[in-house]
């Protein structure tokens, strides 16, 4: 059983596990190739507009199916540039999985592009902070206070290279509020785990949440700025995101629900400093996102 977070209806059409055609190949092999195998599984809209993503889950506490659409429904009616549109939910009652499918996001995960390609420069950090930020403070305007697990595998990269939030973790974290008396999910502490993306930004490093404040604690930026930047960032704009990831992992309680909003004003100061184009991608990845039959990483 499904249905939409849209008028659009939606079909699902799990990929073959062996390749049958030459896309078919390149298709399970870009999900292989980000690490996502065990979930092999596209989605096609029915008024053929294009591949769709696939979030799987198998064995969750939302055994209501209710939780799962009255959620996917409410974070499908939200609107924002940097917010990956939401666009349906599945559940199978026989085999205990849940689905939601979102569009379509072609140029990777800023874990992918921080902590593989190693190539990210300083002003597009600075962008995604912003943008990151930005989304996350219109989450909270729309009253939507958690995030269920944040991390760089939540950021993706749209076909124009610009930085926008999964929309599964927001779903997530719905169910995981309205299951968390019964003790089953804990909600994610979204200003603590916003301070410990930014410390990747900084760093390049891929790092547990719990190892962030340890990390920078006493570190000057010389020490903990990514070497693969080859010293081209501005140290005063890296000192103010080291500040402001400081601030955010104070937030340590659960309680905690947004960003703090001198957090967001800074970073969009900096972002004022730092117009850049909005995309990095060498030329061979750009014309290879243009494609419609490429599907996206999936993320977690």
């Amino acid at each position: 059983m499904g249905g939409c977070c849209t008028s659009t209806p939606l079909e699902y059409d799990p990929a073959p596990e062996e390749p049958q055609t030459q896309n078919d190949e390149r298709k399970n092999e870009q999900i292989k190739k980000e690490g996502f195998s065990k979930w092999p599984f596209t989605g096609i809209l029915s008024e053929n507009l294009g591949f769709v993503a696939i979030k799987k889950f198998k064995n969750t506490p939302w055994d209501d199916p209710d939780y799962l659409m009255v959620s996917a429904k409410r974070i499908g009616e939200l609107k924002h540039k940097r917010l990956v549109k939401l666009l349906g939910y599945c559940f199978h009652e026989d085999e205990g999985e849940r689905l939601l499918v979102s569009e379509l996001m072609p140029n990777d995960t800023l874990a992918k592009r921080l902590f593989h390609q190693k190539d990210m420069e300083w002003s597009m950090r600075v962008r995604v902070a912003c943008h990151i930020a930005e989304v996350l403070d219109y989450c909270k305007t729309a009253r939507c206070y958690s995030y269920d697990n944040l991390t760089a595998n939540s950021v993706l990269f749209d076909m124009n290279g610009e930085a926008c939030l999964s929309s599964f973790g927001l779903v997530r974290a719905i169910i995981s509020y309205n299951r968390r008396e019964e003790g089953n999910v804990e909600t994610g502490n979204v200003p603590y785990r916003f301070g410990v993306i930014l410390v990747n930004l900084l760093t390049g490093m891929q790092i547990s949440p719990s190892q962030a404040s340890e990390l920078i604690n006493g570190k000057s930026i010389t020490e903990l700025i990514d070497p693969n930047l080859k010293g081209e960032y501005s140290k005063q704009e890296a000192t103010i995101v080291l500040t402001l990831a400081s601030e955010c992992l104070k937030c340590d309680n659960d309680d905690a629900s947004f960003i703090p909003k001198d957090v967001f004003s800074m970073l969009e100061a900096l972002q004022a400093k730092n117009e850049v184009p909005s995309s990095e991608m060498p030329k061979p990845q750009e014309e290879e996102a243009s494609s419609s039959s490429q599907p996206q990483q999936l993320a977690p």
